[in-house]
């Protein structure tokens, strides 16, 4: 086929029929795909001849204002190719052309052309393996059963026997006894009362979906040619004739991401329907010159769903995993600002945290809480530590404390020691200096980011200090007044606040709470070496409605904001 197929504009494109246009390729075109051929979803389709292959261009309801879809026939897992779904679908990128129907099927017929030609000369035969879980949902035989991998230090370059909870449409995988208590622990309330022992076998290379094993043989043959040790442990997971057992496929790509395949293995069925005996499964099995490689091909296997546990993480850089889950974050203030940024933090990584505060929920809290009407009058420290474990029970260690945190160091002494960055969101000058008096005694190693609002949020600060250099209290007077506020004036709060909370809101306060959550993991990764000082500063408009304006020394020292506000850095230094 010779296609002027470049994304140009064609005299009358717009209104030259599809029809008419498949029909001028002349022999090429095969002709219009029938109804009942139709993907689902699809409404029209025309069928075309390219080097000697044949291709469908099918378009939906709402084309040429969605893009056109481009599938090869007779596609199967033999025929695997980079950047092609099951069913033959093409990965591809291009989008409608304004609406010009014959303009949208040229670019989609030159970046498939185009992509198919790469394939021929196996220019992106490595995205198997770098891809490898995404090509390997493609390819499932099980429907019915998705597993959920939680990887263990050793990560996919371990072979190791590991532990799974079975529910009845998921299997959840841990790396031992104690990861998979902790996370069902924290998910349900209540420990597993049964795991069952499953092989993750690390392979090398990761296989092309044509090495996707169909049958127990072609496990047992693809594990022995690409594991070390990986058969024995087969043998190993076999040996009681389970009714059903998991192998997890593991294996890194080039660019070091980690992958995950998991493949369940049953019993056939008998005649009337049930699980073949134990007996009769090994029948004759003694008199094979490999016991256990027989045993095991009469197993069945189906290939399933596999997803990590810690999808999230994997987006993370390089090596900020492991940074994010090493650190040790004690949060002082579990408030508005404080419930916020602990999440934040535990969403990005951080596995070990301790939480601090001895007050309950208010009403008064709900609308701009991380927590609910659901915990008011219950501790905001262990409400908010349940609610983290249950909503994200990979993490490792949520402790809460029901005290201030003077309290805290006095007893317990040795987690302060512990913690690599202490988190003060209390808004409480007399508070945030208890803080700073407990981590300037000996043997206490954290830094501290002290983060809080000024009137109607106007304003928000987030201060780093580190183990040597400016103190906190270098910024306010003896009475606690900040040196240097952003805002002055402003209406006072209303009456049925009684003067013990500011008024604002879920989306004033969002500016904040990401404000100081970004400083404490700048802090933990060292990207923020040492003592600063970040501040926010709110639009124009939300100053004139809180009939507020900026502080003439706020103007002095950094400047006047322009009418959308914004962000300003600096040193924490005060003359």
């Amino acid at each position: 086929m010779s296609l002027p197929l470049q994304a140009t504009a064609v005299a009358d494109s717009a209104s030259l029929g599809l029809d008419a246009w498949f029909i001028k390729l002349g022999d090429d075109f095969v002709g219009r795909v029938s109804k009942d051929a139709l993907r689902p979803g699809m409404s029209e389709g025309w069928r075309l001849r390219w080097r000697g292959r044949e291709l469908e261009v099918q378009v939906d309801a709402d084309f040429p204002f969605s893009a056109a879809r481009i599938y090869l026939v007779g596609y199967t897992r033999a025929q695997a190719q980079p950047h092609v779904e099951k069913g033959g679908k093409l990965c591809l990128g291009a989008k409608p052309v304004q609406g010009d129907a014959v303009r949208t099927v040229r670019t989609a017929l030159a970046e498939a052309f185009q992509l198919l030609t790469e394939n021929e000369t196996k220019q992106h035969d490595d995205d198997f393996r770098e891809d490898f879980g995404a090509y390997w949902l493609t390819w499932i035989n099980g429907a019915n059963l998705g597993v959920q991998v939680l990887p263990g230090s050793g990560g996919a370059r371990k072979t190791t026997l590991a532990r799974t909870v079975r529910t009845d449409g998921q299997a959840f995988v841990f790396a031992n006894k104690v990861d998979a208590g902790r996370f069902w622990t924290n998910l349900t309330g209540a420990p597993p009362l049964r795991l069952k022992t499953t092989a993750v076998i690390s392979i090398d290379p990761l296989p092309a979906p044509d090495r996707y094993p169909d049958s127990a043989g072609d496990l047992w043959t693809l594990v022995q040619s690409r594991s070390e040790g990986g058969a024995d442990l087969l043998a190993q997971l076999m040996a009681n004739d389970p009714m059903e057992a998991f192998v997890i496929l593991a294996g890194t790509a080039l660019s070091g991401r980690e992958h995950y395949g998991a493949v369940r293995i049953h019993r056939p069925l008998d005649a009337s329907g049930q699980p073949v005996k134990r007996r009769a499964m090994r029948e004759g099995i003694e008199s094979a010159e490999k016991p256990a490689k027989a045993l095991f091909e009469r197993f069945l296997i189906e290939r399933l769903a596999t997803n990590r546990l810690d999808a999230s993480s994997t987006r993370l850089p390089q090596g900020v995993q492991q940074e994010m889950s090493a650190a040790k974050v004690v949060i002082v203030g579990c408030g508005a600002l404080g419930s916020s940024v602990a999440r934040l933090l535990a969403q990005a990584g951080v596995e070990h945290l301790r939480l601090v505060d001895p007050e309950n929920l208010g009403w008064e809290n709900i609308r701009r809480h991380e927590l609910g009407a659901r915990v008011v009058g219950h501790g905001k420290a262990q409400a908010l530590a349940s609610t983290i474990r249950a909503d994200l029970p990979m993490i490792g260690f949520v402790q809460d404390h029901r005290m201030t945190f003077a309290t805290f160091a006095r007893e317990h002494p040795d987690a302060l020691k512990q913690a690599d960055l202490v988190v003060s969101c209390t808004g409480d000058w007399v508070a945030d200096a208890s803080v700073e008096h407990a981590l300037t005694q000996p043997g206490n190693k954290a830094s501290a980011v002290y983060g809080w609002m000024e009137a109607h949020a106007l304003a928000a600060h987030a201060v780093l200090i580190r183990t040597s250099g400016p103190r906190l209290s270098d910024g306010f007077d003896e009475h606690g007044e900040f040196r240097l506020p952003a805002v002055t004036g402003g209406r006072p709060p209303p009456p049925e606040c009684g003067g013990a909370s500011t008024p604002f809101g879920a989306i004033e306060l969002s500016n904040a709470q990401a404000l100081v959550a970004r400083l404490a993991v700048d802090a933990l990764r060292g990207i923020e070496i040492k003592s600063g000082w970040r501040s926010w500063l709110s639009d124009a408009a939300a100053f004139r409605e809180a009939d507020a304006t900026i502080a003439s020394g706020w103007v002095a020292s950094r400047g006047q904001p322009g009418e959308m506000g914004g962000f300003f850095s600096s040193n924490w230094t005060f003359l």
